[in-house]
């Protein structure tokens, strides 16, 4: 908030003068001043704590990511009274409620060894204890009509767990609901009931063995703390007041608590983003968070955009309703700029692209933190290409794919193909491609032609006793100084403790060889984030299999990198949301973006052909909506159901990306796609129909 240009709205002034209207309810569009009310509405609170008040705030958020305003303004301007002030999601409110409460909760008698410590899971540590379920399952056949990763099928059984809790439902009717909705070949319907069997196993696995997943925290928090008159009085006493920010965000559960906390807060502020909702398919109910607007005092509404331009504001209005909509060839100039020539395939898409984010910022003076190129799926080979083309022009590319398996990033296949060969005894598969590949990755100045004759001609099997090969006969087609880093690199890893735990391992890995001049991870910050990642994710899981009694402290190490390559989706962790350096472009999959809540002066809308823009992923073992609140139980789910529903989520979509942009929108799309197929989308067929109003 720029204190010496800033000049705030009626409806932010009133919602900053929390005394007149104690309990309120602010809603609007994006990037219309919410947040920013927000902030001067913590700003007046502290004020009067500076005078002696002292009462503590909370401040409610649905994603880590979207707390960065609040921590940054605590950091900038609160200095000491910050400390009365804590930014937090409702799981790790939960979590935190259920680890104090602890004893509270074993007096239930829900568990089978309730007085010893749980194990609180994480998304990696679930799929993985659910892969124990699973796999003697599809030995049996089990799900045999059904074509996924295990990993995937683990995530997706995790994911119907966490709906039935969030929604307010049991587990054991799971089965049922998804069948009841299908309309499809009968088979599917046994697939429901190994659906079943497998939450069922997985949650008596978890009483059994202390294990509690998010679902089984929910259910604790919800059903047995939440209604405790101790438990009551304490978090009653704990915060005075509240922001909420982004209550659209969250399932219906949290909606449900706060309904019932409201009225014991000295003051409090929630916040709707309309035509919101993007994180559904997680669970986020924008219908229950309209619910708390009955417990608020005053509705305030906000208009006025401090981002998007008034074009911009018209064209959005024009998507709502092309047919009632005056659309001119000024508007079109003022708001979208298409490729000077039609592109036949996608590479060419990528070249064309990066010209035009080129001349943005060498020739127009644009900041690249003030581009966004957004897709509906980011692959790795999207992420090669663009690297490529963008060292050629001086550009630097920040990745953003939240929820992408760890073992389809670069960074993390070369550091886990490094890890395995320092440990032979794993006995976990490997082949030649991959070590190459690695090795090009590690070496500052190898290419994989130079790779392929210094690793020159060992055979596969041979990595079953060996870390790597010796080098092979180079003679002067490799320079020397990239033979000596490579045998570098091999001594180390040969060297090596095969009990040292991972995280120590990866730590020294980085810190010592990787990191260092003429290696690949010299001065990028992107490596050492993602090391760090791979680091906190194996420290949790290790967290939980080391309560344990069946897993021996040294086998977790080669559990963990076996699942992140048979495809363990990764947790969110919040340096994968952090802000794009000044000097870096953001390419992020389209819901990644909206949820990152940060407004951009240019976007580039790639593949805008593809139905990814708006219809949900295919996920056979479940369904975000007829696992939630709005669906009628029973009801089949048809075709027109998935018309409307990719109409809707096509125009909050749209909606949302409009409202975030400042100054102009590029669009590409290819006669045929990254896989070689013509789109023909819902998203270009209003670009093109736009288009042709504007010229009639």
């Amino acid at each position: 908030m720029d204190k010496n240009n800033f000049i705030p709205s009626n409806e932010q002034l009133m919602v900053a003068n929390f005394k007149d209207k104690p309990s309120l309810f602010l809603r609007g569009n994006a990037s219309t001043g919410k947040t920013t009310a927000a902030l001067m509405r913590l700003e007046s609170i502290t004020g009067f704590q500076s005078s002696g008040i002292g009462e503590s705030i909370l401040v409610l958020i649905p994603q880590r990511s979207l707390g960065s305003p609040y921590q940054e303004f605590l950091t900038k301007h609160l200095g000491a009274a910050s400390d009365q002030v804590a930014i937090l999601t409702m799981s790790s409110l939960v979590r935190r409620m259920i680890d104090l409460f602890w004893p509270l909760l074993a007096a239930c008698n829900i568990f089978k060894h309730p007085f010893e410590k749980p194990a609180f899971l994480t998304l990696e540590t679930s799929q993985f204890y659910m892969s124990q379920i699973v796999e003697p399952m599809l030995a049996q056949g089990k799900f045999s009509t059904v074509s996924l990763p295990l990993y995937r099928l683990c995530s997706q059984l995790v994911d119907n767990l966490n709906k039935s809790a969030l929604v307010g439902f049991s587990h054991e009717e799971i089965g049922a609901r998804l069948a009841s909705a299908w309309l499809g070949d009968a088979s599917r319907q046994n697939v429901y009931s190994d659906v079943q069997e497998a939450v069922t196993k997985f949650r008596q696995l978890c009483l059994e063995n202390n294990l509690l997943d998010y679902s089984l925290q929910v259910e604790l928090f919800k059903n047995y703390l939440w209604s405790n008159q101790s438990f009551q009085k304490y978090i009653q006493n704990q915060y005075q007041h509240l922001i909420y920010d982004n209550c659209e965000e969250d399932p219906p559960y949290v909606h449900d608590i706060l309904i019932d906390w409201l009225p014991s807060f000295k003051s409090s502020l929630v916040i709707l983003d309309e035509n919101s909702g993007f994180r559904s398919f997680l669970g986020a109910d924008p219908t229950s968070a309209l619910r708390l607007s009955k417990s608020s005092e005053k509705i305030v509404r906000t208009a006025q955009s401090f981002v998007s331009s008034k074009p911009l504001q018209a064209l959005g209005s024009c998507f709502l309703d092309l047919q009632n909509c005056e659309v001119s060839s000024n508007l079109i100039n003022e708001t979208l700029v298409f490729p000077k020539q039609r592109i036949r395939f996608f590479p060419d898409l990528l070249a064309v692209l990066t010209e035009d984010i080129a001349d943005l910022v060498h020739e127009n003076g644009v900041n690249p933190g003030d581009i966004a190129i957004l897709s509906p799926f980011v692959s790795e080979s999207m992420q090669f290409s663009l690297d490529d083309l963008f060292s050629q022009h001086g550009l630097k590319l920040l990745v953003q794919k939240p929820s992408m398996p760890m073992a389809q990033n670069a960074i993390f296949k070369a550091t886990v193909t490094l890890t395995k060969l320092a440990h032979p005894s794993w006995s976990l598969s490997i082949d030649y491609q991959t070590v190459f590949a690695a090795i090009n990755m590690a070496i500052t100045g190898l290419d994989l032609v130079r790779a392929h004759l210094i690793l020159g001609g060992f055979k596969e099997e041979e990595l079953k006793i060996l870390n790597l090969p010796e080098p092979g006969n180079v003679g002067d087609r490799v320079p020397s100084q990239l033979v000596d880093k490579y045998l570098h690199l091999k001594d180390w890893l040969e060297a090596i403790d095969p009990d040292e735990p991972l995280d120590r391992f990866l730590s020294r890995l980085f810190g010592e060889v990787l990191s260092q001049p003429d290696y690949g991870f010299h001065n990028n910050y992107q490596a050492g984030t993602g090391i760090a990642m791979l680091m906190e994710s194996y420290r949790k899981f290790a967290l939980s299999l080391k309560t344990r009694n069946n897993i021996k402290p040294g086998e977790i190490g080669r559990h963990f990198i076996d699942s992140l390559e048979n495809g363990l989706i990764p947790s969110l962790y919040l340096s994968s949301w952090e802000r794009p350096a000044s000097d870096e472009i953001l390419l992020a999959p389209v819901t990644s973006f909206l949820m990152r809540n940060e407004p951009v002066a240019y976007q580039f809308w790639l593949n805008i052909g593809s139905k990814g823009w708006y219809e949900r992923l295919e996920q056979p073992l479940t369904h975000p909506i007829v696992l939630s609140r709005n669906w009628n139980t029973g009801r089949q789910w048809t075709s027109d159901d998935e018309l409307a529903y990719n109409r809707q989520n096509l125009t909050r979509i749209i909606n949302g990306l409009m409202a975030r942009c400042s100054r102009k929108i590029y669009l590409y799309t290819s006669d045929y796609n990254e896989s070689g197929v013509e789109e023909r989308g819902q998203l270009l067929t209003f670009f093109q129909n736009i288009l042709r109003k504007s010229r009639a």
